[in-house]
């Protein structure tokens, strides 16, 4: 995508507002995403807001998060438990994350494309996730 630039798109204005707009489908989503993380813990890629961590975490999956936005982690860690979910500040196809191996690793929506190189994309789900 010509003219993106992940690092500096999702300042605080988008991260005010990045939730206005629902999609309709994060309760299935989040029900989905428990089934497969079982008793395990999870991980998300873009973690942002938390719009699909949070409620992911209520159901009584360990969520952690990596996240390029420190923007966006504010506003997660404003909201009720988005304090007490991990998250590894950087680039999801470099960033270490806290507290793997993980029984699912997510991303939601279109975040893969947040990786402009398909390079960066292998490198994210190659590395030490699972």
């Amino acid at each position: 995508m010509e003219g993106f630039d992940p690092a500096t798109s999702f300042g605080a204005e988008t991260a005010a507002r990045y939730d206005e707009a629902p999609r309709g489908d994060e309760g299935a989503a989040v029900r989905f995403l428990s089934e497969l993380a079982g008793d395990g813990p999870a991980l998300e890629f873009a973690i942002g807001t938390g719009r699909i961590a949070l409620p992911l975490a209520a159901t009584g999956t360990r969520v952690h998060g990596v996240e390029l936005s420190p923007h966006m982690v504010e506003v997660l860690r404003s909201r009720p438990g988005g304090a007490d979910i991990p998250v590894a500040m950087g680039d999801m196809s470099r960033v270490d994350a806290p507290g793997g191996p993980y029984r699912l690793v997510y991303l939601v929506f279109n975040t893969i494309n947040n990786l402009l190189t398909q390079d960066d994309q292998v490198r994210c789900f190659e590395s030490h996730w699972v």
